[in-house]
């Protein structure tokens, strides 16, 4: 017996396969390409987010107070824009204004789903976040304030302590801080958080009087300190700065 095969058969299985091939192929395709326009809005959010985050930087240099608005809208930014930025910010590569966390110090998008997983728990998130801080934790500045004018460091002053990070205060004691030239400088003393995250004050209190030279005295936290931690999800311990003198403030 004799078998015949058609010919037209040949031709379909054929062209079966290669329609297959041609739809895994553009399915690939398509793929690679969602993949390049997510990657693509991803790296202009981060070009985005550099450029804000070199501007707050620079105004939390030049002003007494630090950059505090949440949204990059032009409404609520008014002449932040000319001085540290050189246009009103766009909005991110899914139409939404980037926002900003002054006590996390970070400048965020909320992504593709537009919601704002960086300021809240969440397990996972599509964020794209920039920080401004320096990886260090640790005092930038004191100063001595005479609160009631009378040139006396006495019990109703205080020294405001200012942070390279924002700062959890979780119940620090006076001994939580030593000093220098002289030791035991402080006194009796309360420790307080301030409404600005980046600062700390330390009051004078009775019954003993503080006995700081503001301008010699140095001050710096007890090593292995747990009372002030930083506001990161990994909080980091109060580094010691040895140096750090008490300077009156002007």
């Amino acid at each position: 017996m004799q078998f015949r095969f058609s010919n037209k058969g040949f031709a379909l299985i054929e062209l079966m396969v290669v329609l297959l091939i041609i739809s895994a192929l553009l399915v690939f395709a398509v793929d690679e390409y969602k993949r390049h326009i997510a990657n693509t809005k991803i790296t202009r959010a981060r070009a985005d987010i550099e450029e804000l985050v070199k501007a707050i930087r620079l105004f939390n240099i030049k002003e007494t107070g630090n950059f505090v608005v949440t949204m990059f809208s032009p409404q609520a930014l008014g002449n932040f824009v000319g001085n540290y930025l050189e246009k009103e910010p766009p909005h991110d590569p899914w139409g939404n204004y980037y926002q900003h966390s002054a006590d996390l110090g970070v400048v965020f998008s909320c992504g593709p789903d537009g919601k704002p997983q960086t300021i809240t728990v969440a397990s996972e998130t599509d964020d794209v976040v920039g920080s401004y801080l320096p990886q260090g934790f640790f005092i930038t500045r004191a100063e001595y304030v005479d609160a009631n004018l009378n040139n006396v460091v006495d019990i109703s002053d205080y020294i405001e302590l200012s942070f390279s990070r924002p700062a959890k205060l979780l119940e620090p004691m006076a001994v939580d801080f030593e000093t220098e030239f002289p030791t035991k400088a402080l006194g009796s003393v309360v420790i307080r958080a301030e409404p600005n995250n980046f600062k700390a004050r330390i009051e004078f209190i009775a019954p003993f009087a503080p006995n700081i030279r503001a301008g010699e005295t140095r001050i710096f936290p007890r090593e292995y300190i747990e009372s002030v931690v930083d506001l990161s999800p990994k909080p980091q311990r109060l580094q010691r700065q040895e140096g750090l003198i008490i300077e009156k403030r002007k």
